[in-house]
């Protein structure tokens, strides 16, 4: 039975066995396996959940991983092997090493990680030929194109942080075997610089006491923030988020009987007028979020049709004590806000007594804009912000703004990551994705290595 390396209960410290007396030679390459042996739990965690590694450092002060992918639990031990490559044993001399276990969430975020002190074991002196330096493997590459060749194509996202993915890729590549990257052949006579930039690029941005966002992106926004009419951030605040249809169709009752008149909402939002009016002013009506309404903003409310009695009706009522009553019958109306907003109702009605009207539909949409879109149905929600929570916005045109009055402003961000791979000058890539985007490895078959965004 081989004699294990034991890392202790604390996880700190490690018992080297008086057999392991050695890593290996100058330029071994993945012929001597060190055994490890460790508890499985660790204060209340089950370690056999975590991802487990050896960090190295040759003797030249090279440093790099190995990826262990043998990890075996038996009762309450768990048991792994170092595979030790080429890059450990590149130089003569002691190479360190430390065991590192990590545990990622489901966006491969590290959660947990657990480090060992440093140890070192030695690597003799050895003699290869220049012929064998020219034909010598990258460990880590090498491990890639042959699992690539066995599967097709390999994602990488099991194993690394988006972070962490640059240390896959050496700085610099040992010699390898001929290679093709992007159809350019690399024969190994020179080394391969190859580095990865992760950047951060603003998309879009808006901001207002009302944001009306067009074809937004169908994401959660990445930065929110909130400001008073001081310009003092606010971190707590109840935040309503709207498609393009302001009317508050979602407040009218399914069916409303006023003065003879009855109003049918229907499946779609619009609302069908049936009866003989009894009496002035029958209607339907609903409370509209006052704080939409912000000064300078132009809105347009309509009504979807072009004949008939029925018509949509706001009443604005303003901090100075006067009001306003925008109507729109048969065509549709807009109109400019020009101060500041206490209160208003929407209301769909028709204005005389004996009137009689049959099966009129009438389609109410309020929106911020200039002009009439095609009807939409309402829908509207509220989410309390602590400054962390982004909204998610799900229509191609949406509204966002506060419920509380002392929110003034608002601020909005969406970002991605702008990811650069370069791999000498022989390949060149600008790939764009959503945060959190993996980088991964395939293989056409015909000895072209392509290196993307999984």
């Amino acid at each position: 039975m081989a004699d294990y390396i034991v890392i202790n209960d604390d996880l700190r410290t490690m018992q080297i066995p008086e057999s392991i007396t050695l890593l290996g030679v100058e330029s071994d390459d993945d012929v001597h396996k060190i055994p490890f042996q460790m508890p499985k739990e660790y204060c209340g965690f089950d370690l056999s959940t975590f991802s487990a590694r050896i960090n190295y450092m040759n003797a030249n002060g090279d440093g790099d991983i190995y990826i262990v992918d043998d990890l075996a639990t038996s009762g309450d031990t768990m048991t792994f092997t170092w595979l030790v490559g080429r890059s450990a044993c590149a130089y003569k001399g002691n190479t360190k090493f430390i065991v590192c276990l990590k545990l990622f969430d489901n966006n491969a975020n590290v959660i947990k990680e657990f480090n060992t002190t440093v140890y070192s074991l030695p690597v003799l002196e050895g003699l290869e030929t220049t012929e064998a330096v020219v034909q010598q493997n990258a460990d880590i590459i090498e491990d890639i194109l042959q699992k690539i060749e066995a599967a097709g194509s390999i994602d990488l996202s099991n194993y690394y942080t988006k972070a962490e993915t640059a240390e896959l890729i050496p700085t610099r590549l040992p010699n390898p075997y001929k290679l093709t990257i992007n159809n350019t052949e690399y024969d190994g006579s020179a080394p391969v610089d190859m580095t990865i930039e992760v950047t951060t690029e603003v998309l879009a941005t808006a901001e207002g006491k009302i944001i009306h966002v067009v074809d937004a992106v169908p994401m959660a926004v990445s930065s929110l923030e909130l400001y008073d009419s001081e310009d003092d951030q606010i971190t707590t605040a109840v935040i309503a988020i709207a498609n393009k249809n302001l009317f508050r169709l979602d407040l009218i009752g399914a069916q409303v009987v006023s003065k003879g008149l009855t109003f049918t909402k229907n499946a779609d939002g619009s609302i069908t007028v049936n009866g003989t009016s009894t009496g002035t002013y029958p209607m339907t009506s609903c409370s509209i979020d006052k704080n939409i309404f912000a000064v300078g903003n132009t809105y347009t409310v309509s009504t979807g049709k072009t004949s008939g009695y029925t018509y949509v009706q706001l009443i604005l009522n303003y901090a100075d004590g006067t009001t306003d009553y925008m109507v729109a019958r048969n065509n549709a109306r807009s109109f400019t806000i020009t101060k500041e907003v206490s209160s208003c109702t929407g209301s769909v009605q028709i204005t005389d007594s004996g009137v009689t009207v049959a099966n009129e539909t009438i389609y109410p949409m309020l929106e911020l804009s200039d002009t009439a879109s095609a009807f939409v149905n309402n829908t509207y929600s509220t989410m309390n912000f602590n400054g962390s929570v982004m909204p998610v916005l799900p229509d191609a045109i949406s509204n966002v703004w506060s419920n509380d009055d002392f929110v003034a402003n608002i601020v909005m961000e969406y970002e991605a990551d702008t990811v650069l791979t370069k791999i000498d000058d022989y390949a060149k890539a600008n790939l764009n994705a959503k945060s959190g985007a993996i980088l991964s490895v395939s293989h056409d078959g015909n000895g072209t290595v392509m290196i993307g965004l999984g």
